[in-house]
């Protein structure tokens, strides 16, 4: 690395930064209720990115052998390059993050197996007509930084991830149901995933009909990530930018319920996007998006801040073939006082939404939302009757969140949102 960034320097970059990714993953498939296939693969690479005559430059590969081409590469493409605004970071008090759990290289495949095997045992025990495709995946990989400002730091991460995904194949009822879990720390989920499933079988077992119309709704943690979709967007600095985002001039200003408080975080201890710096060096720590409902910040890599005159929220993030762009790192939504059986029992007649059919249609950035429910029930008079299906909600993810009956008072990640169940007041229904 200090050979790329030397030789940048002595070809005449203003500054340089050299960053590399290296990586290991293993990733153990079931299908049809049985093995199908044990994968590992190796990635290695490294981007150089530089500021030559004000402007940036940058390129990447995989063949470390020739850094010379690397470093051609990125002079070329500095003719044609975005005007470069900002400054490599120089180095910083850097605190620890656990993003990396020792036991993830050492888990044997056999053990991935083992526990792809037994949550497949579960569920059929229970649910005997389902087909189960279940995948265990574990990956460690290195990430380095080093800048001409003398910045150079280097941290390893791991992860650990558990999906299944059941299925009936059945005319007029397919059924699909789909957990999964994922962190930098290893944990054997098949026990609380397989009992996941089966509950949701269960509820699933009788059908119900709901006529088209505005009802009130909860939205599961699993489903609340497309609820959330339009704020991520909305606070992007590269949205913020290029002046698309509805939330332009809303800083200090109500955009949600006041019940509602949302942090973007990498400093979770083993969050799925914890790390200690983000892609550009830049230490990580907590940064407070909304607050009793008042939008309080929008999240910034180096360039976009420069742009807007502002300060990196440690929020750069990129691979090692690509510049860096501003993105949420943990986003997490605080738990509310609610229960979700006391959500359901407060309920005269309403859905609640458990899985969506992709993340839907409309003018996303806006909050438009409209999807079709891959897995939803109906409640009546504080219970849920049954599974509906072949119908429709629709709505603003905004008009939604002001819109706020109650908060769950337990919540999960799902990806990286960590987020409890929401209860609404209204939807619009479709059949």
């Amino acid at each position: 690395m200090e050979k790329i960034l030397n030789e940048a320097l002595f070809k005449g970059a203003k500054g340089a930064e050299v960053y590399r990714e290296r990586g290991e993953i293993t990733t153990v498939n079931f299908q049809s209720n049985r093995l199908k296939s044990i994968d590992t693969s190796f990635q290695e690479g490294t981007g150089l990115r530089i500021i030559k005559d004000g402007k940036i430059g940058f390129s990447s590969t995989t063949n470390l052998n020739d850094f010379t081409s690397l470093v051609k590469s990125a002079f070329v493409s500095a003719q044609f390059g975005q005007k470069a605004l900002f400054q490599f970071p120089s180095p910083n008090k850097i605190n620890p993050v656990n993003c990396f759990d020792s036991q993830v290289p050492l888990l044997k495949i056999e053990d991935m197996i083992e526990e792809g095997e037994k949550s497949i045992e579960l569920i059929l025990k229970e649910a005997p007509y389902f087909e189960c495709e279940v995948e265990v995946e574990k990956g460690v990989s290195e990430v380095a930084i080093l800048n001409s400002q003398g910045l150079k730091y280097s941290y390893r991460k791991s992860f650990y991830a558990f999906s299944i995904y059941a299925f009936l194949a059945k005319e007029k009822n397919f059924l699909e149901i789909e957990e999964g879990e994922a962190n930098c720390q290893y944990h054997p989920y098949s026990d609380s995933l397989a009992e996941k499933i089966i509950q949701q079988a269960q509820l699933s077992k009788k059908l119900a009909k709901i006529s088209p119309g505005t009802y009130p709704v909860i939205f599961t943690s699993k489903a609340m990530p497309i609820i959330f979709q339009a704020l991520k967007r909305g606070i992007n600095g590269k949205m913020v930018q290029k002046k698309v985002s509805p939330l332009l001039s809303k800083i200090g200003k109500p955009i949600v319920s006041s019940s509602i408080n949302i942090t973007d975080d990498a400093t979770l201890p083993y969050g799925i996007s914890s790390s200690p710096i983000d892609a550009e060096g830049i230490p990580s720590h907590s940064t407070p998006i909304v607050r009793e409902g008042v939008l309080k910040n929008f999240i910034y890599d180096l360039q976009t801040a420069a742009i807007l005159k502002a300060k990196s929220t440690a929020n750069g993030s990129r691979g090692y073939d690509s510049l860096p762009s501003p993105s949420t790192t943990n986003f997490l939504v605080d738990e509310g006082k609610m229960s979700l059986e006391d959500m359901i029992a407060d309920i005269k007649e309403g859905i609640i939404v458990d899985q969506t059919i992709g993340s839907g249609q409309g003018n996303v950035l806006m909050g438009e939302f409209s999807v079709n429910l891959d897995l939803g029930y109906k409640i009546e008079n504080g219970k849920i009757v049954g599974r509906v299906k072949d119908i429709m909600v629709s709505g603003n993810s905004y008009d939604l969140l002001n819109r706020v009956v109650g908060i769950g008072k337990t919540s999960r990640f799902v990806g990286s949102t960590k987020t409890p169940p929401f209860y609404f007041s209204q939807i619009s229904v479709s059949g």
